[in-house]
């Protein structure tokens, strides 16, 4: 392992291990971890990078939809959007289609 890789680990290592360092309000009662998004999106890239993808336009949508004042709405479109992923990629191992 490179020094820079070393140095990557440990941050996303340290981001794991002490949660909501860095949080941003999206609504009156919900708030985004953001770090902890980050280090989803990171860890994805390497297992399906259009998943990552995908990830990474959903954080900056809902980082957006907070700053103009739109967070609640967002939320539930992420909500939905992640509850139909987790439901695709959920038939997809029942039928045996990966």
């Amino acid at each position: 392992m490179s020094e820079s890789e070393n140095v990557s680990s440990k941050i996303w290592d340290y981001i794991k291990e002490n949660p909501k360092i860095l949080g941003l309000p999206i609504s009156d009662d919900t708030g985004l971890d953001v770090l902890n998004a980050m280090r989803d999106i990171y860890e994805k890239i390497q297992d399906d990078p259009k998943i990552a993808a995908d990830m990474l336009t959903m954080l900056a949508g809902v980082i957006l939809a907070a700053a103009q004042g739109d967070g609640k709405e967002i939320i539930d479109e992420v909500i939905i959007a992640t509850a139909m992923h987790e439901f695709d990629s959920g038939v997809k191992d029942i039928l045996n289609e990966k």
